[in-house]
């Protein structure tokens, strides 16, 4: 009995020591605008300030560096719009971002969170005194083309 104790216990041990530094790890992200970096296909929907509803597809390009470009295909109120999209963002070390679209003149802001590691990420429009509830998600594109730099 002792030798099963002497062999198991450090076995314990070791599986419960790397499993909290495994959960340590995860629970300290460490990202950069480096972390977006190439393009990434988007969907989101919601209601527009005005109140009317809101879907959109699209792909955004993110140079690695806090500049972004995008086209966005999206659904307004049943109306169709093209809209390209040119902006800057940051990412916190905590894998947040903020984000700021300029399209024909205007421009809003967005909050989202990067999820597996720069796979993709979660956004929120967040643009002040814009009463638009829409929210959605990207993925990274695979392979690389002549956008990503």
């Amino acid at each position: 009995m002792r030798l099963f104790v002497r062999l198991i216990v450090p076995c314990i041990l070791t599986i419960l020591c790397s499993l909290t530094e495994q959960n340590t790890a995860q629970a300290k992200p460490s990202c950069s605008n480096a972390t977006l970096n190439g393009g990434y296909g988007f969907h989101a929907t919601g209601v527009t300030g005005a109140g009317g509803n809101f879907a959109a597809v699209g792909r955004f390009i993110f140079d690695g560096k806090g500049n972004l470009t995008g086209t966005l295909f999206a659904r307004i109120a049943g109306n169709d719009v093209e809209l390209h999209i040119t902006g800057t963002y940051s990412v916190g070390a905590d894998c947040t971002v903020d984000d700021t679209w300029n399209v024909s003149g205007a421009s809003s802001t967005h909050k989202s969170v990067i999820v597996d590691e720069g796979a993709g990420y979660f956004i929120l429009n967040n643009t002040s005194g814009d009463g638009s509830v829409i929210s959605g998600h990207a993925r990274k594109q695979s392979g690389k083309d002549e956008d990503d730099d």
